[in-house]
């Protein structure tokens, strides 16, 4: 017993200092500092199925910076969608779930694009969402919304009015109290991850109102130059673009900068395949047969 004593000793050292290492890291805070962009920190988003990271920035973060951090190194094609389903009868909802299921999201996960929208529980965001998940897809799915209006799982906000959706495979929370302060990272996110070549991203417009209106005005300016693809039928404005873009004429300054852009439109009527074909054509990529 006396021999085997040193050894049971030297066994219950070992242990404790193992419990008190696990306990060390439960203890420690999850969020840590993104040493590549300045000002911003990491977090996990932990849903019931699966936990997705994300990142919280200042509204005026590098987004060459931020793109790297997400671990986007070298460019990849970008999509970034706005916009909304606000207003739509029972019948557009569904139609529009379908374009978004078999025309976005298939083309995405086919030829693994990155997409960003505002990675909510609601509209577009959450069919984006939604699809994504429930067909297994991994494509990457980002979401970006102002860090004062949202809430999820392990961070209570009374302020909050959405929540993050659970089918996004990354966040970013930009360090704002207003819808509108993500638009300017959402549109230049896409921008750089995509190398900035205008064939290689795209914005797409789905009803949407006036956040969706300012994301545009910014994704078309000079600094940005980023084609638009209009789904015409699907309410709001993207009827109020398609219309001004077919008519050549509006009253409206923003819609008028918008316009001297590169438009496309889509009708809801093409169904997903009329989508799924605009953005082959768009990306210059081949069809995937089923």
């Amino acid at each position: 017993m006396q021999d085997s004593l040193p050894f049971i000793i030297a066994f219950i050292g070992v242990l404790l200092i193992a419990i008190a290492a696990y306990f060390m890291s439960k203890s420690q805070p999850e969020d840590e500092t993104v040493n590549t962009v300045p000002g911003a920190r990491r977090f996990w988003v932990k849903f019931d199925a699966q936990k997705a990271p994300g990142i919280i920035v200042p509204m005026k973060s590098d987004p060459d910076l931020l793109k790297e951090a997400l671990g986007f190194k070298e460019p990849r094609p970008a999509i970034f969608i706005s916009g909304g389903a606000s207003g739509m009868s029972e019948r557009d909802v569904q139609m529009t779930k379908q374009i978004v299921a078999n025309g976005i999201v298939r083309f995405a996960q086919e030829h693994q694009m990155v997409v960003i929208d505002g990675g909510t529980e609601s509209g577009v965001m959450k069919m984006m969402g939604d699809a994504r998940r429930e067909k297994g897809y991994t494509f990457p799915l980002i979401g970006i919304a102002p860090m004062g209006k949202v809430d999820y799982p392990g961070h209570h906000n009374p302020n909050k009015e959405a929540s993050l959706e659970n089918g996004h495979s990354h966040f970013v929370l930009v360090d704002g109290k207003e819808w509108g302060d993500e638009s300017a990272t959402i549109v230049n996110l896409t921008h750089a991850i995509s190398g900035g070549g205008e064939k290689k991203a795209l914005g797409i417009v789905i009803n949407g109102g006036k956040i969706t209106r300012q994301d545009v005005y910014l994704a078309t300016s000079k600094e940005r130059n980023l084609p638009i693809l209009v789904l015409e039928g699907s309410g709001r404005f993207a009827d109020e673009l398609a219309s001004a873009h077919k008519s050549g004429q509006t009253s409206e300054k923003v819609i008028k900068a918008i316009l001297r852009g590169d438009i496309t439109l889509v009708s809801t009527n093409e169904g997903p395949q009329g989508l799924y074909a605009k953005l082959v054509q768009h990306f210059g990529l081949q069809p995937v047969k089923k």
